[in-house]
């Protein structure tokens, strides 16, 4: 019974933490960029002592690009390794605190295989008949294995719609899939909208 209620409450917290610091992310992002602009414009608008149709509109672009900034220099410098010394003695921070390594690490797995930015969490993506034969759903292969009898197998990760950060891990026969000719980013866009955005046509032979 305890175990049920603890794994039911991971469920939740990894279901709704993701969504949440997304939501939150975005307003802070928002907040930022409109009063970066605001503070931009205003010297801007005492200096030309006149304000137009969309004034206001373009301060916020004006907010918009230099957070874009903010974000590429930032990211150029994390790349550096004095950047990643410094990322990771946050991380290390961060991991040493409960609860919040588990919300920092599967936030931060989710957003670079998202990105791209780590081509090495997911190797392809295959089609398996899951739940049941006749139904078939796009897993993620994450490593590989072999028997007692040098059978082969995958390792994947079926996430699920349309919170990617849950799912079920399978271990399947390789021969038990199909190669879907999609990579990660594509599969991920067709998972999180529900199948709405992306390829139309699949490589499943019934």
């Amino acid at each position: 019974m305890i175990e049920k209620i603890k794994s039911n409450l991971l469920a939740g917290i990894a279901t709704i933490v993701p969504l949440a610091l997304t939501v939150y992310v975005l307003q802070v992002t928002l907040e930022i960029t409109y009063w970066i602009g605001g503070t931009v414009a205003e010297p801007l608008k005492r200096f030309v002592d006149v304000t137009f149709p969309g004034f206001g509109l373009l301060s916020s672009l004006v907010g918009l690009i230099i957070v874009f900034l903010a974000l590429f220099i930032f990211g150029a410098l994390a790349r550096n390794v004095f950047g990643k010394k410094v990322v990771g003695w946050f991380e290390s921070i961060f991991k040493k605190i409960p609860l919040i390594d588990t919300i920092y690490g599967t936030t931060k797995q989710l957003i670079e295989t998202v990105s791209g930015s780590n081509n090495d969490s997911f190797q392809k993506v295959v089609y398996v008949e899951y739940p049941r034969k006749g139904m078939w759903t796009l897993g993620f292969v994450t490593s590989e294995s072999t028997n007692q009898a040098n059978e082969e197998f995958y390792h994947i990760f079926v996430p699920t719609t349309p919170n990617p950060t849950s799912g079920f891990f399978l271990i399947i026969a390789k021969e038990d899939t199909t190669p879907a000719d999609i990579d990660v980013e594509e599969a991920f866009n067709m998972i999180v909208t529900s199948g709405i955005v992306g390829n139309h046509k699949n490589s499943i032979v019934k």
